[in-house]
Formats: structure tokens, sequence, C-alpha cells
């Protein structure tokens, strides 16, 4: 039995040492990931640094394209407020050298310049390839007073000269851009480098731009335009905060050619037009209906504008945001509009944008947030233009679809009064995150469904969230709260694999109540780390735990299970001990000691037989 001993001990101690390196190893991953959710494992864009594909143009060269771009146009203002000196009544159109293109002036008309009038008044720079194909290859500006419409037949395209030696553009400048389609068939624009759509944006790209005045588009598909920044990136529909622009300026009028049939005045006549100004033009209106935006740098830009109305519009492909409500956005109305697949953001909303509805809207696919609202300050101190320190707010998300983003499916940085109403919100890192000081920001009645982290995220500065009856299935975390205020009532919350609720830091003011949560997981509700919450009276039933190290510990090391090994033990020492004293033997007859008398014997004899010898 000596020689066995080691053997038996040594199985014995490999037997508990790997049940308790399992227990441990089991334990201890649980609580590594119960640590790292605590802290917000995948916060990936934390630092703000992320900002999903990265821009494939040349940086440089397109910045300096957009300055260009910037004192072009000046130059064009400038002109303009001067030509009404040498122009009688700025009646017809007239054409200026502007670097390595002409740029052709549209004054005030009291009817909308036509494709027709393009026509006539460009021959050789508006051209018609084929029938209802048109070629324009010199930039054109609208000012007040005027409207050039692009009205489409069916199979109407517009193709922008876009090649490495000059780009165009369409600029209004107080004036109105209409551009209309059927609902048969859209009016298509695009850029055109004589052979197909430009691709490259390092040499700049052809694009429409609505400063000021108003803009309509219907049933019109935008495609391949833009460049590096919103103003220039593509279809942007930007106002001005500086109203009276052509007020001041006046001077002679270089280089500026009047197209046939328009006077020029005599000296003698310039004095009596001095006391004439042009109408100042500021924040720029919006109607956009059944609109397709495809592969613009910016998908569509707006920014201090009012009373804007996009439904029926579809955004995708773009080599930055989507759909971007960049500054003082006010009264906007966002309807059935879908914007994916595109690098950045699927819809933003800047700072200082208010009273902005997104209503039944989808944003998926898209490289980083599907949504996006900023409600921050534009200053958070005295700065040098005395911009006021305020938040603003005002802005909803309702009944829209909001799946497989990249990070978020919406961020609300900042601000106030925000609603998330009766949205599905799924497959994203996170399906709402509150950050930044945000406050009032209700999210009510959304379905929240596998997201790879967490549900609902409120963490840092403050912020303030109201989270109520919302179905949160699948993911990690439910509701997860960092350095912040919530209320979390009401919610049902299924399938979740780390916890129902995770309370990290200070969350002061916070109340954990009603809740039915299910899944399985460490703990439902996580507030070990946490001060200033209060948890009570929440559905736990269909919460199953996962193994921890006590849980493991204390399963295993119960009083029956010591006696089931030891008893074990034993069993396995008295086989090992039994083993060296059996013999091997051979099979024997019990019967073999009890031998029948006839195998001793002849056997029975007569009596007769025996007498007879």
């Amino acid at each position: 039995m000596t020689s066995h001993r080691p053997l038996l001990l040594g199985i014995v101690a490999f037997l508990v040492v790997a049940l308790v390196g399992v227990a441990f190893v089991a334990a201890g991953s649980i609580w590594r990931e119960s640590e790292v959710d605590a802290v917000g494992r995948n916060e990936i864009a934390a630092n703000g640094n992320v900002q999903g594909e990265l821009y494939p143009g040349d940086p440089r060269s397109e910045a300096r394209i957009v300055a260009s771009e910037e004192e072009r146009l000046v130059y064009v203002r400038t002109i303009a407020s001067a030509a009404r000196w040498r122009v009688d009544g700025l009646e017809g159109p007239y054409r200026l050298q502007t670097g390595a293109t002409t740029t052709l002036v549209l004054p005030a008309k009291v009817v909308p310049y036509t494709t027709a009038d393009l026509l006539r008044l460009a021959p050789e720079t508006f051209t018609e390839l084929a029938s209802s194909t048109f070629v324009l290859t010199e930039n054109v500006v609208v000012l007040p007073g005027a409207t050039l419409s692009l009205a489409g037949k069916e199979g109407t395209t517009l193709r922008m000269q876009s090649d490495e030696d000059s780009f165009v553009s369409i600029v209004t400048l107080g004036g109105s851009l209409s551009m209309a389609g059927t609902p048969a068939s859209d009016l298509e624009i695009t850029s055109w480098d004589g052979s197909g759509a430009d691709s490259d944006t390092s040499d700049g790209r052809a694009y429409i731009r609505v400063i000021g005045g108003h803009a309509s588009f219907a049933h019109t598909t935008a495609s391949s335009l833009g460049f590096w920044s919103g103003n220039t990136g593509g279809l942007a529909l930007t106002g001005t905060d500086t109203p009276g622009t052509f007020a001041d300026a006046s001077g002679p009028a270089p280089d500026a050619v009047a197209p046939a049939g328009a006077r020029l005045l005599p000296e003698e006549d310039l004095e009596s037009l001095a006391d004439q100004t042009d109408s100042d033009y500021s924040v720029v209106t919006a109607g956009i209906d059944s609109l397709t935006v495809r592969d613009n740098a910016f998908g569509l830009f707006v920014t201090n504008a009012r009373d804007i109305a996009i439904r029926d519009t579809v955004i995708s492909g773009s080599l930055v945001d989507g759909l971007v409500l960049h500054r003082s956005v006010t009264d906007a109305t966002i309807t059935r509009t879908t914007s994916s697949d595109n690098a950045v953001d699927g819809i933003t909303v800047g700072r200082s944008s208010t009273r902005v509805e997104l209503d039944r809207v989808t944003a998926n696919g898209n490289g980083r947030n599907g949504i996006s609202l900023d409600g921050q300050p534009l200053a958070d101190g005295p700065n040098a233009v005395g911009t006021a320190v305020v938040t603003y707010g005002g802005n909803r998300v309702v009944r829209s679809t909001l799946a497989d983003n990249g990070r978020y499916g919406v961020e609300v940085s900042g601000g106030e009064n925000l609603q998330l109403t009766g949205n599905i919100i799924r497959g994203n890192e996170v399906g709402v995150v509150v950050n930044y000081g945000a406050e009032r920001v209700r999210v009510v009645d959304n379905e929240i469904r596998d997201q790879r982290t967490q549900g609902i995220a409120v963490r840092e500065r403050g912020a303030q969230a109201d989270i109520r009856r919302n179905t949160i299935t699948g993911g990690d975390t439910g509701v997860y709260v960092r350095d912040a205020t919530a209320s979390v009532t009401a919610n049902t919350m299924r399938s979740l694999s780390g916890h129902g609720v995770s309370l990290l830091g200070s969350v002061p003011d916070t109340r954990v109540t009603g809740n039915d949560v299910g899944g399985y997981g460490t703990v439902a509700i996580w507030d070990e780390r946490s001060t200033g919450a209060e948890v009570e009276a929440n559905e736990l039933l269909d919460w199953h735990p996962a193994p921890t190290l006590h849980s493991v510990m204390t399963s295993v090391f119960q009083p029956l299970t010591f006696v089931w090994l030891i008893l074990g033990m034993l069993l396995l020492g008295t086989a090992f001990t039994r083993r060296r004293h059996l013999r091997v033997r051979t099979i024997r007859n019990p019967y073999e000691e009890r031998v029948p008398l006839t195998a001793l014997t002849r056997g029975i004899v007569r009596i007769d037989d025996i007498r007879a010898r």
C-alpha cells in the first residue's frame, strides 16, 4: 500500500485543486466583467475623438479651396452692389470673371429664371447634350428678388462641371432656388468630370448653396456633390447672422460684362441711385419633399435657418454626416426621412438649434451615431464676441428607428427639455446616451433591443434623465447611471447578461423603482459603488444570478458535499489498497472436493455377478 500512497494523494489533491481553480476562474471572470461594466466598458467615444470613417479627401488643399470660394462670393456681392450704379435697374444678368471660371449673376426679376433662360443667357456654358440632359460649365449666383427654377420633365439631368481643372456651383445670395422633378421621375443633379460623377474631392467639387432666401426641392436627386465644409458640402442651406450684407458695398464694377440688351447708365444718373440698397437677408427658409441625396460630402447641411420642413427624404453614403442642422436652426420638422450608411452621424442637431422635431425618421448603418443632439452653450464664459452662456433644447425624437450604428443610437449632449419617445433602437453599441449635463431629458416608451453594451446610459457632469416605461431587451446592462441623476421607473428589462441597472459614483436623487428586471448576471441592480440612490419595489423574480466566487464556494463546500467528497476519497483509497492484495485466480468448480461415488468405483454391480466370480 505504501507504493500507491503518493499516487492516491496526488489524485485527490488534483481533484481538489481543479475544483477550486475552476470556481476561482469562473467567479474571477464574472467579477472582472462586473467591474468593467460598472465603469462603462466600450464607452468608445468618451474622449470625443471617434469620428466613424475617415474623410478620404485632402484636408490642406480642400480647406484652401473653401477659403477661395468664400472670397469669390464676397467679390460677387461687392460687384452686385456696385453694379446697381452701372446697370439700369439691374434689369438684366451679367457675367463676372472669377478665377478659372466665370460667374453668371442673376439679379432681381419678377418671374423666375428657368432652364430656357439659362440656355438663352449662357449658350456656351449651359448646353443641352441630349434631350433633357444639360451641362453647366460656369458658376451661377442668384441675387435677392430673383428665383432660379430648375423644373424638369421626365428624365431631366443637370451635370455640373467638376474636374481637376475647375468646378462650378449654384449659389443664391438672398434669392430663391427651386428644383423639382415629377412624381414619376426625379430631376437629377450631379457633378461631372467628363466621363461620370466626380469622386475626387481633393481639388474641389461642384456644389449647391442657398444663402438666405428660400429653397424648395421636390422629387429631386442630388448626388456626388460637395467637399470638405458644410457650406460647400454638396447641398447647403446657410443663412447668415449678418443682415444687410449689401447695404454698405460701393465702388466700381471691374470685369462686369452686361449681356445684350442691358443699358449702362450715364455718369450724370449715378447720383440718383445713391439712396437705393438691396434687400437685407439673413436666415434661410426651406420646403423639401421627396429629395434623394447620395454620396455628397455632407448630405444636406442647414444652418441659420427657420421654418424648415423636410419630409420623405433619403440621404445615404455621405463622406461626413447625413443631415446636419448645424447652428441656429429653429422650428424645423423632419418627417419620414432616412439617413443611412453615412461615414459619421446619420442626423446631427447642433448647438443653438431649438424646437426641432424628428418624427418617424430612420438612421441606420452610420459610422458613428444614428442621431446626435447637442444643446451645450456656445460659450462657457466671457468671450470675444459676447456670446450668451445659455443651453438650448426643446428638441424631440419620436416614432423613429435607429439601428446598427457604429456607436450610439441617440446621443444627447447637453441641453434641456429633450424628449425621446416611441422609438425603436436596436443593434448599436449603446442605445441612448445622455451626457454633458443634459437636463430634463425624457426617455419614455421606447423599445431598445440588442445593444452591444448598455441600453440607456446617463453619465457625468450632472446629467439628468427621466427613464420610464421602456422595454429593454438583450445586451449587457439595461440602464447605466454614473455620476448623474436619473429616475428609472416602470421599465421592463429582459435577457440581460450583466445587470438590469448599474449605479456608479455619486447619483443624487436617483430612484430605481417599479421595474421588472429579468436576465442572467451577477446582480440585477448593482449599486455597491454608488451613493445617493433609492432602490426599492422592483420585480426581480425573472433574474437568475450567474455564478460568483461566493456562490460557487457556498454551493460546493456544503456539509453534505464534504461527506460525499470524503466517501469518494475513501472509495478511491480502498480500491487502490485492495488491488495490491488481490491475486489472479482461475475459475474452478465449487463442488470439486465432493466427488460422486461412481467416479471412485466401477459403478453398481449385481450381487449375482460377484457370486459368479
